[in-house]
């Protein structure tokens, strides 16, 4: 669960300060009172909430350059700019923080608007009700998908799901029943084609905030030519390890039943989502700090590849 620490102010006189308040000069003109720090963590990267006090206004900071995960192999600017055009082109037809402003002179920030709202993960944490909410989210990525419909390289999706399990090291007994498993998905017809679109990547409950609508934010692992049902399968495994027990079951129903347009969709989507939720355990599984679920993590991803194409 994200966590907000106050970790002080920036002084007048910091290039950093004179900068972000430049950026917000239409709305906070000849801004000079106290700009208050959190810190919010966990995140793959430093990211900081920078509240403008007594205004109601705040921004949030993610610096590329400054990582804290595992991934230090990658091209921060290119990945400041990647996020920054990509909430840019998907604002049109979702809700999405405001991409505000970038600088590659600041550990490459990128400077977005705030959004309030309660994350998923924080709903599960909370024992709430997650109807409504899954209602949104679901309908927010079908718009998303819907809006970006292109073909799907199949080929890739399947050398992603290679690349998950090369990062899990599994033995080699294991890994040669998910080679197997996987190669029946491969000769089938599913993973279709023509399912292709923008996915958002990350979809994880963290990554869903629910005020009186639902919000998806951090675009930085967002996918074009990815298959729709990626984004539910990954979110499905992702609530099934949060929740596991039968209200599970019934909110992956409500989520994929809200995403299709019919029945006959409907179905066609339940057939593809095992692919993904197992590609969603076996994400998780990677966590460090999900090693006491391993055994389980494992047995759920084979199982639902082992429920087969149809």
């Amino acid at each position: 669960m994200a966590i907000e620490k106050e970790i002080g102010y920036l002084e007048p006189g910091d290039a950093f300060r004179g900068w972000l308040t430049g950026t917000l000069a239409d709305r906070l003109p000849g801004y000079d009172s106290d700009i208050r720090v959190y810190r919010i963590e966990p995140a793959s990267h430093v990211v900081c909430r920078y509240e403008f006090v007594d205004t109601g206004v705040s921004v949030i900071g993610k610096f590329f350059g400054a990582p804290c995960g595992a991934n230090t192999r990658y091209n921060p600017n290119k990945a400041m700019k990647n996020e920054y055009n990509r909430l840019r082109c998907v604002s049109d037809w979702i809700p999405v923080p405001r991409a505000l402003a970038m600088n590659r002179r600041f550990h490459s920030v990128l400077v977005t608007g705030y959004v309030p709202g309660t994350s998923i993960r924080e709903l599960i944490a909370a024992k709430e009700s997650l109807y409504d909410p899954l209602t949104d989210v679901a309908h927010l990525l079908r718009r998303l998908h819907d809006s970006t419909q292109t073909f799907c390289d199949r080929e890739r999706e399947f050398a992603y799901f290679h690349k998950v399990l090369d990062q899990n090291r599994l033995s080699s007994r294991r890994r040669k029943r998910f080679n197997r498993l996987l190669g029946a998905w491969w000769h089938s017809t599913r993973i279709n084609r023509n399912e292709g679109c923008m996915a958002h990547g990350d979809a994880t409950p963290a990554n869903y905030l629910y005020d009186d609508r639902a919000w998806a934010i951090d675009f930085e692992g967002a996918r074009d030519h990815a298959h729709r049902i990626r984004d539910p399968g990954i979110l499905a495994a992702e609530i099934k390890a949060s929740i596991r027990n039968a209200r599970a079951e019934d909110y992956i129903g409500h989520l994929l039943w809200h995403y299709s347009k019919s029945e006959a969709e409907f179905h066609s989507h339940t057939t593809d989502l095992p692919f993904f939720m197992a590609l969603g355990y076996l994400r998780i599984t990677r966590l460090p700090w999900r090693a006491g679920e391993r055994d389980w993590l494992l047995q759920e991803a084979e199982a639902c590849l082992a429920a087969g194409p149809g």
